[in-house]
């Protein structure tokens, strides 16, 4: 495969169709020991509290009442915002799979028609939507099927552990932290990995979706199909992603410390003043947009990019389809 050659198309594609850019930034939004307060209060110090609120003449079961109807409305409020944060997630969610199959789309009919819209391609991509979706359940399933797993067999050698330590107590106390070190180092290590492989599984089997038109479990196993046949390209393309990634942080670093060290210069040299924040807010909104263009850019560059690579690796060039035909 010519690498330079589909990073330098990909980048001609996202550059030329900027209307693929609003879709990389949808898709781009659907990309996650607290205590509890009253358990550090003891009935000794209930009953500290219930003397200190009698001196003032509020008596325990009265200043009870005047606590919970403050607290009611308050929690009324808290479960409203959660429902609104989660059916705003929900709706994101459902937009980010959206645009991410009309990215795949967009750069197909660039590919096969030599033009794009964003509504072509965000119709091709919400005509796949449920495909996207189940495609994602699958991708999902084992993560949670290993994690399980290994919580359960983690739980279980504690368990014997502490069995153990009715016997002799070093040597449960040694089985408990052997357990939980290699039990949590499995874990995250195992799911990880897992995680990276069934990542790159859905990366290729949404675009056997648009492209070849899949459902989700032919789509899912023809995924899996292409990350074998290809997997030392497809870890070329990670080192290489990485190092773009790398670059472009060094980039973006150096360039918001040129603008911000003049700006807290100015602010050390001279007196605050109340038209600073004008200035301020312009900074901080330039910014904002600054990493927003830069996100849906970096995302429709790396969506056009697998792509690519995906039509390299699986298209069959007229001879060799002659050659099959022939045999």
């Amino acid at each position: 495969m010519d690498y330079g050659k589909v990073l330098g198309r990909a980048w001609e594609i996202t550059w030329r169709w900027k209307s693929l850019w609003i879709l990389g930034f949808l898709a781009g939004l659907g990309s996650g020991g607290s205590g509890n307060p009253s358990s550090t209060i003891s009935s000794s110090n209930y009953d500290g509290y219930s003397q200190n609120l009698e001196q003032f003449g509020i008596g325990p079961w009265d200043s009870f009442a005047d606590i919970q109807g403050f607290i009611a409305p308050i929690l009324g409020i808290i479960l409203l915002i959660c429902c609104v944060f989660l059916i705003l997630g929900i709706a994101l969610w459902v937009v980010s799979v959206i645009a991410r199959g009309g990215l795949i789309a967009g750069v197909q009919q660039v590919e096969d028609e030599g033009k794009t819209t964003f509504r072509s391609a965000w119709v091709a991509g919400r005509r796949k939507f449920w495909t996207l979706f189940g495609l994602g359940i699958l991708a999902a399933l084992p993560m949670i099927v290993v994690g399980l797993i290994l919580v359960v067999l983690l739980a279980a050698g504690i368990a014997a552990g502490v069995g153990m330590m009715e016997v002799e107590e070093w040597l449960g106390i040694s089985a408990i932290v052997i357990t939980a070190i290699a039990g949590f180092g499995l874990l995250c290590c195992g799911l990880f990995i897992i995680g990276i492989i069934l990542e790159q599984i859905r990366v290729y089997g949404e675009r056997a979706a648009i492209i070849e038109d899949l459902g989700w479990i032919d789509a899912f196993k023809r995924g899996w199909q292409v990350l074998k046949e290809n997997l030392a390209a497809t870890i070329i393309f990670w080192i290489l992603f990485a190092a773009l990634g790398v670059v472009l942080f060094i980039i973006t670093f150096v360039a918001m410390l040129g603008l911000a060290v003049p700006a807290f210069i100015g602010i050390a040299l001279l007196e605050p003043q109340t038209w600073m924040i004008v200035p301020g807010v312009c900074f901080g909104l330039l910014f904002i947009i600054f990493i927003v263009v830069a996100k849906s850019v970096i995302t429709t560059y790396i969506s056009s990019s697998w792509t690519l690579a995906y039509r390299e690796m699986t298209i069959v060039e007229p001879g060799e389809l002659e050659a099959v035909n022939s045999v």
